[in-house]
This record gives C-alpha cells, structure tokens and sequence, in this order.
C-alpha cells in the first residue's frame, strides 16, 4: 500500500466501523486517555507552578498562568460552526492534540534561552496559552469520537472502568514524578528536574499520537447549518429561564477560580511542600471524585440538579474555610480534609451543572447554548483569577495573628472566595424561577 493510501486509511474513513474495530478502538482510547492526562497533570498545576517560580514568576503571575486552561476554553465556542461541516474529524483532532501536547513539552527550553527573566516569564505565558489554545479547540471533537465508538448501552460501564484505568495511571506517574523532583530539588539540581520532567512529557506525547492515530473514527453525518457566532450569544440571552442557570454558574467560576488557583500557589510558595506530598493530595482529591460522584447522582435524582449544585457550592465553601486555617503547624491535619471536600465538590458540580445546562437549554441548538456557556464561564473564571492576581499583588506583605494563629494574604483570599460563593447562592435564589428548584432532572 502507497504511504499516501496508508495515509487516507488511517485519518479519512469513509466506513461504518464494525463491532470489532469499535471495541478495539474503545481499548486503545483507554490508554490514550491514560498518556493525555499523564501530560495534563505533569504541565499543571504545583508542577507548572514550581516551574513558573523557578523562572522568577511571582505569586500572583504564577496564579494567573494556572488558570490559562480556562481563558483557554474559549475556543469551543467556535467547535460547532467548524466541525459540524466536516465527515472526518480526526487528522485535525489528533494533529491539534500533538503540537498542543508538544507545545507543552517543549516549554523545557525557556531556561536555556538567552533573554531577560522577565520576557521567559512572557514566552512562557504564550507557549502555555497557544498550547492550551489547539487542545480546546478540538476538544468536543475528541469527546464525541469516543462517545461515537461507544453504544449508548455500554458507556456507563465502560467511562467507569476508563476512569478508574487512567486514574489509577495518572497516580502512580505523578507520585513518581514527585518523587523525582523532590530529589534533585534536595541535591540543589531542581533545573535538571524539570527538563527530566518535560522530557518525559514529550516522550508520553509521541506514544498518545500513535495510539490516538490507532484509533478508528466513526465518519460524521455533515449536519448543514447556518450557525454563526452572533446567535451563539443571541439565542441564549433571548432565553431567561437559561440566563438564570447561567448566572449561578458564573458566580460559581468567578468566586471558585478567584482562589482555587492559587492553592497550588500556597503550597509550593507559601507553605513549601514536597512535589511528593503535594501530587498525593493531587491523587487524594481525584479519589473523593471517583467515591462521591455516584452518590451525588442519587441524591439530584431524589431532589434537584439545582439542589445538588447548591450543596457542592457549600462543600467548596467549606474547602476554602479550612484552607483558611492551613499553616505549617495544621497542614498535616487540615490539607487532606481540604483536597477530599474540594475533590467532591468538583464531581457533583461537574455532573450537576452539564445537567442543569442540558436540562433547561431547549431541545434545538443545544451545542448553541454549550458553546456560549463555555464561552462565558471561560471568561468569568479567568476574570475572578486575574481579580485574586490582583488582590494578592495589593497585599504584598500582610499578616495578621489572632490567638497565636497566622494569617497571610492568600488566606485571606480563600475566605473572599468562599464568601464570594455564598453570596452567589443567596443572590442567585431571586434570580433562578422557582419552577427550577421543583424540577427534577
């Protein structure tokens, strides 16, 4: 076979795949996940911090380039209009996916550029949003592939077992890897921990593009269509009953990203923690996800998707509370509890508001409403990341001691984002029609 037909067979099918080529691909979407999250977690997060630090970045600029993935998400908006038109998704889906990914490895070299620290800070902002850029823009596409692959019958099932294959990898790489740093950060080498690191997340980027290639698509039925950007945003801000779900998932972005950034700041700056320590409290939150999340479906089906976001907006309440009391003295204690109320926070919010978005958008132009709440959502998280940027630069330096116990700035912002939380709920009860605290999902 011609490299060129080879080529074709392997981006551009132009056949329903059979029963076998879907289980097959559905095995290797597994492993594919399992490198794809590996990368996420090893550019994110304490390590991408740990990294911006040791560039010079500040506190509240390290915050800032933490929250990027969600200015990011932006680019969905435009994922309906470009790939409803298009029978096979794939060779963009995957080329996307690869220099994002690539992108992301290759920050290693901005140590070694011979230019001011001030502009690698710079060059290092850029590289993370354009990375961050390819990989949300392709990310519906990727999710309806495997959704694609999967018949409705068996996807329960099968995202449980992926979940739980890819968690259990994505754990033991990061403890490893934080094993790893801690070790030549103890030997004064901590530039050579991090090119190992992206080392390693280029080698894992080469082996998710052969297993991503691997996998087989399902060609699209090209849907014609006359969506446009503007009635992105118009359709929706027509729909009151719709303003009012989204008025309670901004205030929730905005008061939960004004903060939750910024615990990775904490750690590594504030309280200075191991890589190792910090990756398994990483590990443990992802765990009280994977436990709570199907009791938290139970619960909105006895009551309400709306009652249940309430209820995970308290819980993360509670999180910034005791985040509040961390210091190096209570970290022991307190950090654990913290991670696993925030771990199950994040899975009933993540399941509550798809489903609210789902349920209270109507049955035409539902990608129309999932594109412009991504949109904003994107916009109002950043906002409340660049407003906690902001109050941290503005109380360079504080302190405060109230019964033997100290207090600095950054936790003074966690209690603002908790109260920022609460005083969403309360306002959002007005706005939201009470038809929607009724309605079962």
């Amino acid at each position: 076979m011609k490299l060129s037909e080879r080529f074709r067979s392997i981006y551009f099918n132009k056949n329903e795949l059979s029963n076998g080529e879907m289980t097959q691909s559905r095995k290797l979407s597994i492993y594919e996940g399992c490198t794809a999250r590996s990368i996420l977690t090893l550019t994110s997060g304490s390590f991408l911090v740990g990294f911006a630090k040791y560039l010079g970045a500040s506190n509240q600029i390290s915050g800032i380039i933490s929250a990027i993935p969600v200015l990011a998400g932006i680019v969905t908006v435009f994922s309906p209009i470009w790939f409803e038109r298009m029978e096979n998704r794939k060779l963009i889906t995957v080329l996307f996916c690869f220099i994002g990914r690539l992108m992301l490895g290759m920050m290693v070299v901005i140590p070694f550029i011979n230019i001011a620290g001030s502009l690698k800070i710079t060059l290092l902002i850029a590289m993370f949003l354009l990375a961050n850029l390819f990989l949300a823009a392709v990310m519906p596409s990727a999710l309806t592939w495997v959704l694609n692959i999967t018949p409705e019958s068996i996807r329960g099932a099968y995202y449980g077992r992926r979940e739980a294959v890819v968690l259990s990898a994505v754990a033991a790489v990061t403890l490893i890897t934080g094993q790893v740093l801690d070790k030549f950060h103890r030997l004064g080498r901590q530039l050579d921990g991090f090119v190992v690191l992206y080392i390693f997340v280029i080698v894992i980027t080469l082996v998710n593009l052969v297993l991503f290639s691997g996998m087989k698509e399902q060609p699209n039925k090209i849907t014609r269509t006359n969506l446009t950007v503007f009635n992105i945003f118009r359709i929706p801000l027509r729909n009151k009953k719709y303003m009012s779900i989204s008025l309670l998932m901004a205030i929730w972005n905005f008061g939960y990203q004004l903060a939750f950034p910024f615990t990775a700041v904490y750690m590594v700056a504030g309280l200075r923690l191991g890589y190792g320590l910090i990756t398994l409290m990483a590990v443990l939150a992802s765990v009280a996800s994977v436990i709570s999340v199907k009791f938290w479906g139970r619960i909105a089906d006895r009551k309400s998707w709306l009652y249940l976001t309430n209820l995970m907006i308290f819980l993360q309440i509670l999180s910034f509370l005791i985040w509040f009391f961390i210091n190096s003295s209570t970290v022991a204690l307190l950090l654990p509890i913290a991670h696993i109320l925030s771990g199950a926070a994040i899975a009933g919010i993540n399941i509550s508001l798809s489903n609210l978005q789902y349920t209270f958008s109507p049955a035409e132009n539902k990608t129309v409403y999932m594109g412009f709440s991504s949109a904003v959502n994107g916009v109002i998280g950043f906002l409340g990341t660049l407003a906690g940027s902001y109050f941290i630069a503005a109380t360079d330096g504080f302190s405060l001691s109230v019964f033997k116990l100290s207090f600095g700035n950054m936790q003074l912002m966690f209690i603002i984002a908790g109260i920022t939380l609460l005083s969403g709920i309360v306002a959002t009860r007005q706005a939201v029609n009470k038809d929607l605290c009724r309605q079962k999902p």
